[in-house]
């Protein structure tokens, strides 16, 4: 416990802003608590008030109506049966009269018949007929709390001629109060529930924060390490390069066909590992977004003539046909350098994954944009392949690209470069046919 408890002080320190949810979570409670007790506490004296104002009003009325009975006792008590019949809430009823022999007053009329006739010296009841004032009392007895008012009853004259009391229960507010008190204090235990959900879940949004926080600063370290070796390894590989290509014109008449073949391979294992290096510096960069792109109005045309111009030489060793197809290319949108890029890409990997047949480049104008699609004759993509076809490091496995070197990279790096220039690349395949990838970038 003492270990836990730890933990939660150092995880405040280092986060200060999760005080704001720890005050969050007391404040908000104690707030609606207390709103809740004075708006109960209102309610019910608004409450009282109502029923107190009813009461006097319905004093008022029967006052009115019985002052002229005064002499028939029977007939205000069948008033008074009728009365309280229609209202339940009413739990005594009296009128009385002055009785100066008892100096006193008499019960002529009640709700209780033992109380008939009976004497009463109940102090309020001289206040409110020496005073001329109603007396209301707010009082309790084991049935609850109730109103009880006394008022004097005049004639037309207005002169005093007796007294009224009536008590009205408050069961029913209270009831009604005692409700709304217990669905307050629901409520106020939701509220705390979903506020200590909220605070957890925003502890675990700060969880989340930091860990973000961590990745990215884990991925900063990535990009710097990558860039870091990717520029360390071009320098050697340079030189390795270099000093071959040094020894091979030094010693071209020296070297027995064994050991030229020995070299041939060091080299091509050079070129794959300065594709790889390559390859490698440039997803580091477009991921870091550290790839200028200068989107101007240009010509397609001498693009793709000079793409194709310069990876005719891999198509030829493979004996393959690299074919243009002449057509309408309009001006469209784009960075010359990374158009060229993506086409030759494109063009490398149709000849790479292409045994025999031929590779054609065609333009094509529909909509706002131009196609620019590279269609070859190849071993074709199966649709299970395509859906990974442009990610990262994803390759076709398979016996006819067993020997096919490459990094996954290629496509990645096209669709990226093909989006940061507002376009896209679609692939349409069939397995032993061939495959078209065609590009899609936004007219001047």
């Amino acid at each position: 416990m003492k270990e836990l408890f730890g933990k939660a002080i150092f995880f405040i320190k280092e986060n200060p802003g999760i005080i704001y949810s720890l005050v969050l979570v007391l404040f908000i409670p104690i707030a609606i608590f207390f709103n809740t007790i004075y708006a109960v506490d209102r309610f019910q004296g608004n409450i009282d008030t109502i029923t107190q104002t009813k009461a006097v009003l319905a004093e008022n009325i029967i006052s009115l109506m019985a002052v002229n009975s005064l002499d028939a006792p029977d007939q205000l008590q069948k008033m008074i049966e009728r009365i309280t019949l229609e209202n339940t809430e009413i739990e005594k009823f009296e009128i009385l009269v002055p009785n100066p022999e008892q100096n006193g007053f008499k019960i002529i009329a009640s709700l209780n018949p033992e109380n008939e006739n009976a004497d009463s010296f109940e102090i309020k009841n001289s206040l409110a007929w020496n005073l001329r004032e109603g007396i209301a009392n707010l009082n309790s007895n084991n049935n609850g709390r109730f109103w009880e008012i006394t008022k004097i009853m005049l004639d037309e004259n207005n002169q005093k001629k007796a007294l009224i009391s009536l008590a009205f229960s408050l069961n029913d507010s209270d009831a009604l109060v005692d409700s709304t008190i217990n669905h307050s204090y629901l409520v106020l235990i939701l509220t705390v529930l979903v506020v200590l959900l909220l605070v957890s879940n925003q502890a675990r949004l700060f969880g989340y924060a930091l860990t973000l926080s961590k990745l990215k600063e884990i991925d900063q370290v990535k990009d710097n390490f990558i860039s870091m070796a990717s520029h360390e390894l071009r320098s050697p590989l340079t030189a390795i390069k270099g000093y071959l290509e040094f020894f091979r014109e030094k010693n071209e008449d020296k070297v027995d066909p064994e050991s030229h073949k020995y070299l041939e391979n060091i080299s091509l294992s050079v070129g794959r590992l300065g594709s790889l290096v390559n390859d490698i510096l440039e997803v580091s960069r477009l991921e870091s977004n550290r790839i200028p792109i200068n989107i101007v109005a240009l010509d397609p045309r001498p693009i793709i003539i000079g793409s194709i111009q310069e990876i005719k030489s891999q198509a030829i060793a493979k004996g393959l046909e690299l074919i243009f197809l002449p057509s309408e290319t309009p001006k469209i949108k784009a960075d010359p350098e990374r158009l060229k890029q993506i086409v030759i890409n494109l063009l490398s990997n149709s000849i790479k994954y292409t045994p025999t047949g031929k590779v054609e480049v065609s333009t094509k104008v529909k909509s706002k944009e131009l196609l620019i699609t590279v269609a070859d004759t190849g071993i074709g993509i199966s649709a299970e392949d395509q859906l990974s076809l442009f990610q990262k490091f994803s390759r076709i496995q398979n016996e006819k690209t067993r020997d096919v070197v490459g990094t996954g990279l290629g496509l990645w790096i096209t669709m990226e470069l093909a989006k940061k220039m507002k376009g896209n690349i679609a692939v349409e395949s069939i397995e032993g046919v061939g495959s078209h990838f065609t590009i899609h970038m936004p007219l001047a």
